[in-house]
């Protein structure tokens, strides 16, 4: 059996994983409930704009287009989100091709399958789906554009990194990429001050018209909340744990070993093959996002997948060097197979959870940081919750619907029988896509629920509104008899 898989074209075997996690993966994104991302997504899909509140238009452009050749149901939001995957599979294989060999190119392959974080955006239609394939396409682009005197590899170049900044404002850190290359590659250097550098520079500027236009039109909203999420906006602090905790984060998603193999790879070839023009092309996609990231994580821990397009290049390098260590030290293999194997068993049970959380607690509140017991929890409970929600509404003959968060109000309006409009609670102008939408109005004869998962009263802003606000419902969400997230529904009225 294994001899007949050594002698079977690396191209071949390519072609028939991707094809095989395509099928499973088209079936699977069926079989899980929306978590709150995706729900919200799918309501900027409703509203098209040329942006939104913290994001760039490309997720809600495409989960337009998926909902409109399927419909709005799971399904058509999160088709492109398993194409996507596929492409980038595809992606991943013909750079390290190009780089090195067909052995090379599958054995990265096959390691980008089993990294939890990269498995799991491939069933999900967030931004890290887009904003990973348009980096790889640009990578690819890159390294052509550099082996060939072409000025329309240029063009492209910065439509991909346009394109994925569309999506995902990280993709921009691309551009520091090239210049961080062109500048440690002595023969490269000189395109820093070419025409080619004016092309682009200006197809990247061509695809953030749309950014630009929207902010000049809702007043800057980008700045105001990207400035929020940076953790900065008040001083900048170092906080050490805070470091320590983003890299916790990453050794997570990417599970510990190969997180470690990464490491190690990426610290040796720098140290010892530096001048080899492949590893500086690779580490230099890699190392500015990371630094950039660690960085501010001195002050506030970001979030686990805001370097994932830094694992496109980080994938490779890390094959490419235990690849050849192997190959001096055959013993290294049962290291290897171990990474492979627990990476492996992570990603299968971030698909199932269930066998281990037969057993599994409820946990104190769904937007502060008690443990999870559940890694899927945000992605279970949702059908119950909106029954729950439709029960309320018939017995008191509801026409409004009001939450304190975006998670379900987007929820609310998605598995809602009739999917109607739903609204949060007033807020300052800017503080969530919501408040850039025209909000709700409270009529003699308006009755509205208003749904929380806060143990505190509703906020002033409701009850000024209506003369009497009262508890209708207190209750945990299910999921295969466990509890998921506690809520709490009030019912609204005039008085």
């Amino acid at each position: 059996m294994l001899s007949s898989l050594r002698q079977t074209s690396p191209v071949r075997l390519a072609i028939f994983l991707m094809f095989a996690l395509t099928a499973y993966r088209l079936w699977f994104i069926t079989q899980m409930e929306l978590v709150p991302d995706e729900a919200y997504y799918w309501l900027w899909s409703k509203h098209l704009a040329w942006s939104y509140r913290d994001k760039g238009p490309a997720v809600a452009w495409t989960i337009a287009l998926g909902t409109k050749l399927f419909g709005n149901t799971v399904f058509g939001i999160r088709f492109f989100a398993v194409m996507l995957s596929t492409a980038t599979g595809g992606l991943l294989f013909l750079l390290a091709r190009r780089l090195y060999d067909d052995r090379v190119a599958l054995w990265t392959l096959l390691l980008a399958s089993v990294i939890p974080m990269l498995a799991v955006g491939s069933i999900l239609m967030t931004i890290d789906s887009l904003s990973v394939f348009f980096w790889a396409w640009a990578v690819l682009i890159f390294w052509k554009a550099i082996h060939r005197d072409k000025l329309m590899d240029w063009l492209w170049l910065g439509l991909a990194i346009g394109a994925g900044f569309l999506a995902k404002f990280t993709n921009g850190v691309q551009l520091v990429c090239i210049g961080f290359f062109l500048l440690w590659s002595k023969e490269h250097r000189p395109l820093l001050f070419s025409r080619k550098m004016l092309v682009l520079g200006a197809a990247f500027g061509g695809c953030c018209l749309p950014i630009l236009w929207w902010n000049m039109q809702t007043g800057w909203v980008h700045a105001m909340a990207l400035h929020t999420r940076s953790g900065v906006d008040k001083s900048f602090q170092v906080h050490p744990l805070e470091l320590l905790q983003f890299i916790g984060g990453q050794f997570g998603v990417i599970s510990p070993l190969i997180a470690a193999g990464m490491v190690v790879a990426g610290s040796a070839l720098f140290w010892k093959k530096h001048s080899d023009e492949r590893v500086r092309f690779l580490l230099s996609q890699f190392l500015p996002l990371y630094g950039l990231f660690a960085f501010f994580s001195l002050n506030k821990a970001g979030q686990p997948n805001w370097a994932a397009p830094a694992l496109v290049t980080g994938i490779i390098f890390t094959v490419v060097y235990w690849r050849e260590l192997l190959a001096r030290q055959p013993t290294w293999r049962w290291g290897v197979a171990a990474a492979f194997g627990v990476a492996l068993m992570m990603t299968v049970l971030l698909h199932d959870t269930d066998p281990l959380l037969i057993a599994a607690r409820p946990v104190t509140n769904y937007f502060h940081h008690s443990p999870l017991r559940d890694p899927l929890r945000r992605a279970r409970g949702w059908q119950d919750f909106a029954a729950h929600v439709q029960s309320a509404r018939e017995k008191n003959r509801v026409n409004l619907l009001i939450a304190d968060n975006y998670a379900q109000a987007s929820m609310m309006a998605f598995y809602l029988p009739d999917q109607p409009t739903t609204y949060l609670h007033p807020e300052p102008y800017g503080a969530t896509q919501f408040t850039l939408w025209p909000g709700y109005a409270v009529r003699p004869d308006t009755r509205a629920l208003y749904v929380t998962t806060s143990n505190d009263p509703p906020p002033t802003s409701v009850t000024d509104q209506f003369g009497k606000v009262e508890l209708l419902d207190d209750f945990w969400s299910q999921y295969h008899g466990r509890p998921m997230t506690e809520f709490h529904i009030y019912l609204c009225t005039r008085g």
